[in-house]
């Protein structure tokens, strides 16, 4: 009788180990569960927060401005017509030695330099932060002018600070009187309030304009070329200004 009272709890004492055993084998899958969606659903959100946060316009303008969506017009550059003259260039008028400088640091006056390069120039200096007391030691002044907030924040310079150096700038050239050409390279995307500030304030004093013809989609820059007389050469693209330059300053 003990020996059958012993077996009877020692099944018991069995069977009870083994339903908590199923019990213990169970509660990991409820708490390891949650934690999966979670590492999953983490980074898909950081991009978009980093771009909207690091995100800088090349622009370099606050007001909106989109000129990709009105560049729809009769252009007179193509593949085949590199480049459009309106008037008729002097060459006589501009002399060395020739200071590049930029209005507004974006990238187009590195491309300036490197045209300037490619076409032969010799005597210039490039100073993308050339102030007006530079201005008297040069006979021709080269501005090429466009807005990049990219650009002045790499120079360490606002857009106040920049359009204040712009115009002790053109104090000068109004005091020196150098001969003056006038770029725009950047296309319709460096249009806007402050690119438009900088080039209105060459233009007045221009000799000469270099425009990339996409620029010109409301006319802006042909319609200063007609009413001020100032000579005129659209491009198809920045590396047609090499030819042009190259004509200029290669005699």
């Amino acid at each position: 009788m003990k020996k059958t009272l012993a077996i009877l709890l020692a099944a018991l004492f069995v069977l009870s180990m083994a339903a908590c055993g199923s019990k213990t084998a169970e509660t990991p899958a409820p708490t390891a569960a949650p934690a999966a969606p979670a590492a999953t659903e983490a980074p898909a959100a950081a991009p978009a927060e980093q771009k909207a946060e690091g995100y800088t316009s090349s622009q370099g303008t606050v007001d909106g401005f989109d000129p990709n969506s009105q560049t729809d017009f009769e252009h007179n550059t193509s593949e085949e017509v590199r480049s459009f003259d309106i008037g008729t260039v002097d060459p006589a008028l501009f002399e060395t030695p020739i200071l590049v400088t930029s209005f507004g640091q974006s990238a187009d006056a590195s491309m300036m330099e490197v045209m300037m390069k490619k076409a032969g120039v010799k005597e210039y200096v490039f100073n993308a932060q050339a102030d007006g007391d530079m201005v008297k030691n040069f006979k021709t002044v080269i501005i090429v002018c466009g807005a990049s907030s990219k650009g002045l924040g790499a120079a360490g310079v606002s857009e106040k600070d920049e359009t204040a150096r712009a115009e002790r700038f053109m104090d000068a050239v109004k005091a020196s009187k150098p001969a003056i050409i006038m770029c725009h390279l950047g296309g319709s995307i460096r249009r806007g309030v402050l690119s438009d500030t900088f080039t209105d304030m060459v233009i007045d004093m221009a000799n000469y304009m270099v425009v990339v013809e996409d620029a010109n989609f409301d006319g802006k820059f042909s319609n200063a070329a007609t009413e001020k007389n100032i000579p005129l050469t659209f491009l198809y693209a920045i590396a047609d200004g090499v030819k042009v330059f190259s004509a200029l300053f290669g005699k």
